[in-house]
């Protein structure tokens, strides 16, 4: 008897006892249905990070001064010569000030936001920014300081509730009493994803050269510097030629040099831990599943008694017969880990259509192999004393079991 023959055999001892069969393979169909779920689920959670961070910051670097090193406030900027010596890097340099300002909604009552100065034309170059009306300010108002505002989504409902900021002018209070009127050229689209919560900071963003003349920040200096990187970059590389240009300029632990990159490999190494503890306890129905295979297998090696007894006194070897129940066990729980593996595409692919975050359906092969191969193996482990008990059967006393 060779092992194809017993293959046909375990079938046919499956579909002799249909309801029992399927019975005893439920544990390992819900088991591997939880285990592909969860690795699933935690595969597509971390593709949907890594899609709403790419579309809130892009791949991108961001160097300010270190201030968890004791770098005090304005006592370190990043100058012209240093956006000079960026400039050699595949990315587009991309300076910013930053500050605060009040408005007034009603006379007597004045509100902060943030103020942030950019270079013009910022869309083209951090394609992150998108503009939902109007435009930004261009590269040539921006280099001549006209007073021009671009407001984020939460600051044109803040200064202009229910009404259409484009073309209106803006006043806004400096700390020191002085005054600034800014005509609002455009409105940015609000952040996607669950980080649309960042929309809600009311921000408005003027020309650099504007804020210099000011008189509210020093000339030449800028509070922070955005490389948006090349498609071609690689993110680790140009982030270490960052930290050696700096360095060379002030010293070590000057600035802080921080990617998406980095920042999103942080996020994939926590949903990697999520999986791998999820994956085990969803595993743990797999072991009540493979207890459930052991018991009927048991039962099955007792009611086919005397069928052993008769095989072995017409020939069959021990180890055929450990054979033959084996295979019959990783079977059983092959079907069930094909039926999991099913189940759990149909509720993925329902997920990622009615979940705006899990949009992107994700099932890896090596999860569909991993989620098969340990299913034959608690079939293979749990088969193994229902297999050695037919196996160590004495045909003369099997054959007058009753």
């Amino acid at each position: 008897m060779n092992p194809l023959e017993n293959f046909r055999m375990a079938f046919e001892a499956l579909s002799g006892n249909r309801l029992r069969s399927f019975l005893a393979l439920l544990g390992i169909v819900i088991g591997v249905f939880a285990v592909t779920t969860m690795v699933s689920l935690g595969q597509m959670a971390s593709a949907g990070i890594t899609r709403d961070i790419e579309g809130l910051a892009g791949r991108s670097i961001f160097i300010q001064p270190n201030f968890n090193s004791g770098v005090g406030f304005g006592s370190v900027t990043l100058r012209d010569e240093d956006l000079q010596s960026l400039q050699a890097l595949p990315a587009k340099v991309i300076p910013q000030l930053f500050g605060s300002v009040q408005y007034e909604p009603k006379p007597g009552d004045r509100r902060s936001l943030q103020l942030q100065g950019t270079p013009g034309d910022l869309p083209s170059l951090d394609p992150t920014t998108k503009i939902a009306r109007g435009r930004y300010f261009s590269a040539s108002e921006a280099k001549g300081g006209l007073p021009l505002a671009v407001l984020s989504d939460r600051a044109a409902k803040d200064l202009f509730p229910g009404r259409d900021p484009i073309g209106q002018t803006v006043r806004l209070f400096f700390s020191d009493g002085r005054r600034a009127d800014l005509t609002v050229v455009g409105v940015l689209e609000p952040p996607a994803g669950i980080f649309g919560g960042l929309g809600s900071v009311s921000v408005v963003y003027a020309p650099i050269a504007y804020l210099w003349s000011s008189g509210n920040f020093r000339r030449g200096n800028y509070d922070a510097v955005l490389l948006a990187l090349d498609k071609e970059a690689d993110a680790a590389q140009v982030q270490s030629q960052v930290r050696r240009i700096l360095e060379a300029r002030y010293g070590k632990g000057k600035f802080s040099v921080e990617s998406t990159e980095s920042f999103q490999n942080t996020l994939r190494n926590i949903t990697l831990i999520l999986q791998a503890l999820l994956g085990a306890i969803a595993g743990l129905s797999l072991l009540v599943g493979g207890i459930g295979i052991m018991n009927i297998m048991l039962v099955s090696v007792t009611e086919r008694t005397r069928e052993i007894g008769l095989r072995k006194a017409l020939g069959a070897t021990a180890a055929l017969i450990r054979q033959q129940f084996l295979i019959e066990a990783v079977v059983l729980t092959l079907l069930g880990g094909i039926l999991g593996v099913l189940l759990a595409v149909g509720l993925l692919a329902l997920i990622s259509a009615l979940v705006p975050f899990f949009g992107v359906f994700v099932l890896s092969p090596l999860t569909v192999l991993l989620a098969l191969t340990v299913s034959a193996l608690v079939g293979l482990f749990f088969g193994v004393w229902p297999a050695a008990r037919a196996a160590a059967l004495d045909p003369i006393e099997a054959l007058r079991f009753e």
